[in-house]
């Protein structure tokens, strides 16, 4: 049986974890005024509005709709007292922009986002003319961790984000007996030529987690 590893910046209570990198929440304005329409494409920028939201005292953003890139955001979004709109079909942020983009003519959306985007939504939205704001809501920070952590080779190696992965490969070498699993289209579109790598059926780490199980009985 292959070992399976979640890659990413938190344990998870039911898989085995490999912590990379940190999440820093940042603290931003809530200037909603005229914003019509909020877009999400991770749970942790919807963890920051809802924390500056109580910094603040300002619930605002409750009220206005949502666009979020996939059903478990969606999900976490709603538990947090936000309101959906649109969940998006397609998992790779250019699939995601390309459907938002009809649906947000004549808006004044704000794009809650990390501080480095790897999918570039807000240049796509941009050159369609769409009315963005943006704002910065979080930080990923790679941890430095001990070489002897690394995965035992044949490890089934669940990433969450791009970022997950480059955190992991500044810590360690890519062994080529891995197997990859990306929760999203996003996450697919950076692993190096030569991974083994699958997208997870749904954009959800439990459904993640029940993908690499199945793999491990099926790989050799």
């Amino acid at each position: 049986m292959r070992d399976i590893i979640l890659i990413g910046s938190k344990k998870e209570p039911n898989v085995e974890s490999l912590v990379v990198s940190e999440i820093e929440l940042l603290p931003f304005p809530m200037n909603l005024k005229n914003i019509d329409a909020l877009i999400f494409t991770s749970r942790y920028a919807i963890t920051s509005i809802a924390e500056n939201a109580k910094r603040l005292n300002d619930y605002s953003w409750e009220e206005i709709p949502s666009f979020v890139i996939g059903q478990g955001s969606a999900e976490y979004l709603l538990e947090m007292g936000g309101k959906v709109e649109y969940i998006g079909k397609d998992s790779h942020g250019d699939g995601f922009a390309n459907e938002i983009i009809p649906l947000l003519k004549n808006r004044y959306p704000l794009y809650v986002h990390a501080k480095k985007i790897v999918s570039h939504i807000n240049e796509k939205l941009l050159q369609h003319k769409i009315k963005l704001s943006e704002v910065v809501a979080y930080e990923n920070k790679v941890k430095k961790l001990d070489h002897r952590l690394a995965p035992k080779p044949n490890s089934i190696l669940i990433f969450t984000a791009p970022s997950h992965y480059k955190a992991f490969l500044s810590n360690f070498k890519w062994d080529g007996s891995y197997i990859a699993i990306a929760i999203g289209m996003t996450t697919f579109g950076v692993f190096d030529m030569g991974v083994n790598a699958f997208v997870s059926p749904k954009q959800s780490i439990q459904v993640c987690i029940d993908f690499a199980k199945e793999l491990s009985t099926r790989l050799p």
